[in-house]
Parts: C-alpha cells; sequence; structure tokens
C-alpha cells in the first residue's frame, strides 16, 4: 500500500519534468535559465511563442487520450479497448477531414473541423458498440475489437480518398493525421481550452459509476445503475475527448491503450485510481514522444503518433497474445 500512494506524486513529478524537458530540446537547445533570468529575447520568443503552446497541447491532449482509453476499458470490460483500436479516432479524423476539405467555415462557437470531428467520433463508436453488442454473449468484447478495426481502417480509407481526390494541399493534412502538433500554436490552446475542460469534467462524472461494472451489466443494474444512460455517457465522453485530441495534434495511436495498462500494473484496476493516474501517465507518454521526434532527425522532425505507434504496436501485440 506505501508503494501505491508513492504512484501519484511519482507521476506528477515526472510529468513536470517531461514537460521542463518539452520546452528546453528540440532544433534549438533552449537555457532556460538564460532566457528568462538574462532575459534573451531570442529564446524567449522559441519558448513562449512556439514551444510553450505545443506543449500544453500536447499535454491536454495526452490526458484527455490516456483517461478516455480508462473509460472504455472500464466500461468495456477489456484491456484491449482503447479509441484508436476502436475505431473512434479514424471516426474523428473523417469527420475532420470531410470539413477541410469541403472548406466549410467556423460556425457562431465552433469551428467546422472541431464539430465534424466530434460528430465523426461519436458517429463511429455509436456504430462500433452497436455492432459489437447487438448479440451480446461473451464474444461482444472481441467483437469490440474486430469491428473497431475493419472500420477504423474504412474510415481511414475514405479519408486517403478524399485528400488525394481534393484539389487542395494535403501534405500539411497527411502530417496532421499521422499525428504531428507541428505549427500549432496559441490560437489552438485557446480553441480546444474549453472542450478539454468540459471532457476531463465527464471523465470524471463517469468515474464513481464503472467500478459497478466489474461484474457485468447485469450485475451492476441490480445495484441501481442505469448501464444504458451509461453507456451514452461513456461514448459522449469519448467522443469529445477524442475529437479535442484530434483537433489538437491529429490521429495519435495507444496512448490510450499503454497508460491504463501500466498504471493497472502499477496502482490497480479501480476507477479512482486508474482514470486519474492514466491521465497524468499518458500526457507523460506523448510530451516524451513528442520532445524525441522533435530531436531525432533535426532540424527535421517525425510526427509524434510515428513514435507512439512503434511503441504501441508491440505493445498491443503482447497483450494480446499474452491475453490468449
Amino acid at each position: 500500500m506505501k508503494k501505491e500512494k508513492l504512484i501519484l506524486p511519482l507521476l506528477i513529478i515526472i510529468l513536470f519534468l517531461s514537460f521542463l524537458l518539452s520546452l528546453v530540446l528540440g532544433a534549438e537547445k533552449i537555457n532556460i535559465f538564460k532566457a528568462l533570468v538574462n532575459d534573451d529575447f531570442f529564446q524567449k520568443a522559441i519558448i513562449f511563442n512556439l514551444r510553450l503552446p505545443r506543449s500544453l497541447l500536447v499535454l491536454f491532449t495526452g490526458i484527455l487520450l490516456g483517461g478516455s482509453g480508462a473509460v472504455f476499458q472500464l466500461f468495456f470490460r477489456n484491456p484491449l479497448a482503447e479509441p484508436g483500436i476502436m475505431g473512434i479516432s479514424s471516426g474523428a479524423t473523417l469527420g475532420a477531414v470531410i470539413a477541410g476539405v469541403l472548406g466549410l467555415g467556423s460556425f457562431r462557437f465552433i469551428s467546422s473541423i472541431n464539430l465534424f470531428a466530434f460528430l465523426g467520433a461519436l458517429l463511429s463508436g455509436a456504430l462500433v458498440t452497436f455492432l459489437a453488442f447487438s448479440k451480446g454473449g461473451k464474444s461482444s468484447s472481441i467483437m469490440l475489437l474486430l469491428c473497431g478495426a475493419a472500420l477504423g481502417t474504412l474510415y481511414s480509407s475514405f479519408s486517403s480518398m478524399l485528400l488525394l481526390t481534393s484539389s487542395k494541399e494535403f501534405h500539411s493534412i497527411y502530417t496532421w493525421i499521422l499525428g504531428s502538433f507541428n505549427g500549432r500554436g496559441w490560437k489552438e490552446v485557446l480553441f480546444i481550452v474549453i472542450p478539454f475542460f468540459i471532457s476531463v469534467i465527464l471523465i470524471f462524472i463517469c468515474l464513481p459509476t464503472l467500478d459497478l461494472l466489474t461484474g457485468g451489466e447485469k450485475s451492476a443494474e441490480s445495484l441501481g445503475l442505469n448501464v444504458s444512460a451509461l453507456r451514452i455517457m461513456v461514448l459522449v465522453t469519448g467522443a469529445l475527448s477524442v475529437s479535442c485530441a484530434v483537433c489538437a495534434g491529429g490521429t495519435i495511436g495507444f496512448v490510450g491503450l499503454i497508460s491504463p495498462h501500466i498504471i493497472r500494473k502499477l496502482s490497480g484496476p479501480k476507477a479512482k485510481t486508474l482514470i486519474p493516474q492514466s491521465m497524468i501517465f499518458g500526457a507523460i507518454l506523448l510530451l516524451l514522444s513528442d520532445t524525441f521526434s522533435r530531436i531525432v532527425i533535426a532540424p527535421s522532425e517525425l510526427p509524434a503518433g510515428i513514435i507512439t505507434s512503434i511503441l504501441g504496436v508491440p505493445f498491443f501485440l503482447s497483450l494480446c497474445l499474452h491475453k490468449n
């Protein structure tokens, strides 16, 4: 128990150090002391105009992906459930690509890209859930992954087709699909900050009831839980979280798979520890991945989504083999 109590403060310390590294490391190494104390204008401009907003976007995205992954795994009672594997991230990307290719402008309070990303995530989440649980039974969790993988591939194919047939320049959109925070700034931070906090609040609203599902849906219903209402809440929460993440950094996979699994090994399966610590670990993982992506081939950079995929694919395969 003493070791488990140390996990949270340790994660917070690592998160702070990871965020600091993301400000310091890159194509241009930054001396924080020189920039802030000696008032070096060039280095201060890099920190506050380029790296700080980017690091905040990475932080927000990691928190949302880690948290939504934990919520999905608890609700579906499947440690392999994750927004990317379930096809929800690809659905959000397809929605955003449709809005971008059609050149739709912003609505009164929200951009068309963010709105269509949310709708794409919500519809894809509802569809994969309907297909996987339409017949119920013990195979529902397996069907969830199979349907999610198939639908995710379909959505990605439609996205590629739209981009290839569009007359617009799509190189930047392509790197965005791969999961890149390159070129993002304060405008994007201000745009997603409110949806981010709403998503976090919704994640914590789901938290107290998810442990009731440990014994199955019938057992939870006998304890007074409205499973249908919780399913809608989980889908809306996941859709909003994923759409925010997609708008911030594109399609970034496996963060929502890796984070809850590692936290489950460290702190146990209870929602009150799994969800908050998965959010922190997701932020750490993505901050370190984004920082590494900037320095590995500097002055060029890799999309952060490539790094998380390199880490996530063998992780996912090992889980599948262990599960079997």
